[in-house]
């Protein structure tokens, strides 16, 4: 069986919406992406209902990764302000974490349905001089029922537009639209510059996702191939497991990195109102301390 890396999504079913014309295309990394939702929401139910004051190894394990997520929040974007995003920035971290570790799970990529690629390869197989019957062989492929939602640009790409939409809305309701944009040109030259680089932080955000687990993923394949080459040498076990657990690291990064950039994005869009707000809660709270502290 040769190596076959897909850099779009498999299509595995056409849906048509009768009465409209519509056919959605049902892929791969869809399918996982609707998997990993509903292990999100059914582990979060069934966490939240059995929830004791002295947490279990599952508990505590979710407890951990909501405190970590919430001090990073609240030591960017202050207590109160960061308390109203945190539900966002933890949401696509887990998310997102989890959408990585599901393309490395057993199965993921590995079990499919076998196809056919289209008849003009084919023939330019045959006209290179492989006979029909290699050259059918040469050319048929795996198709995997499961790809990580990570792998595919589709839903980096979206994840990357609803974090830009929550910053500027949220730098809009802090400032105003005119106050917005007159933020975006201080100095005024520094406009285009400005909207360039709005612009591009959809890029960064996606891309930056898509590319590093893509490629992890497209690194590991080469690797159980070259592990399936060696055959039962110790080498040839030891080379997967390696690489293995170098895309558990990075696929922590990179979930990190994501819900980071976009905390930074959102309070650098509305720091300075937020910032303000909390400046003058303190100024006013502090006769009320420093009498408490007298008495």
């Amino acid at each position: 069986m040769e190596l076959h890396i897909e850099v779009a999504p498999e299509t595995l079913w056409h849906l048509e919406i009768p009465g409209t014309g519509i056919a959605l295309n049902i892929t791969n990394s869809f399918i996982t992406m609707l998997l990993v939702m509903a292990f999100l929401v059914i582990a979060g139910a069934l966490i939240a209902r059995s929830a004791t004051l002295v947490p279990g190894r599952i508990q505590s394990v979710f407890e951990i990764v909501v405190e970590f997520i919430l001090n990073l929040v609240e030591s960017t974007a202050g207590k109160r302000f960061g308390r109203s995003i945190f539900p966002l920035i933890g949401g696509l971290f887990i998310f997102i974490i989890v959408s990585n570790y599901s393309g490395l799970l057993p199965g993921v990529g590995t079990i499919g349905i076998w196809h056919e690629e289209a008849a003009e390869s084919a023939k330019l197989a045959a006209a290179a001089g492989a006979s029909g019957e290699s050259a059918s062989e040469a050319h048929r492929v795996l198709v995997p029922l499961f790809r990580s939602p990570s792998a595919d640009l589709n839903m980096t790409l979206a994840m990357a537009l609803l974090s830009y939409v929550t910053f500027q809305f949220l730098g809009i309701r802090a400032h105003g639209v005119w106050g917005r944009l007159k933020h975006m040109a201080n100095p005024p030259f520094l406009f285009p510059i400005e909207v360039i680089s709005e612009f591009s932080r959809i890029v960064s955000l996606s891309f930056r996702l898509f590319g590093n687990i893509f490629a992890g993923e497209a690194l590991l394949t080469v690797m159980y191939g070259i592990a399936n080459a060696i055959k039962f040498s110790v080498v040839g076990l030891l080379i997967p497991v390696v690489f293995l657990y170098l895309e558990v690291l990075f696929g922590f990064i990179q979930a990190l990195v994501f819900a980071l950039l976009t905390l930074i994005y959102i309070t650098l869009a509305a720091a300075d109102s937020h910032a303000g707000h909390g400046e003058q809660h303190d100024l006013a709270q502090a006769p009320a301390r420093a009498k408490a502290s007298g008495d």
